[in-house]
């Protein structure tokens, strides 16, 4: 999925949310943000630093790699100014045999 969003005024440190979605990767501007995967560490939120973002548009590219939401609203993807850790009550158990080689 490619999509571009629009900074007006002077970019800050950002969050990609990952509530929506399950497994992949993303990119912003050509640099990679990060990878997320629930099964191997919960995330939330991917952390975007200022410096990667630029006044007017900018492209992410998302590579999801085992499901799409769906929604009648249509696909996005949110940014956040704040990062939401979560407690540890919501953090499923890791299956460490997934690092079994």
């Amino acid at each position: 999925m490619k999509g571009l969003f629009t900074i007006h005024g002077r970019p800050a440190d950002t969050w990609v949310k990952m509530s929506n979605f399950d497994k992949g990767v993303i990119f912003i501007n050509g640099r990679n943000i990060g990878r997320y995967w629930p099964v191997a560490g919960p995330q939330k939120h991917l952390y975007v630093p200022s410096v990667f973002l630029k006044s007017g548009q900018n492209e992410m590219i998302m590579f999801e790699v085992s499901k799409m939401p769906s929604s009648t609203g249509g696909l996005f993807v949110e940014l956040v100014d704040h990062l939401d850790v979560g407690s540890c009550e919501e953090s499923p158990e890791i299956d460490k045999s997934i690092f079994d080689y």
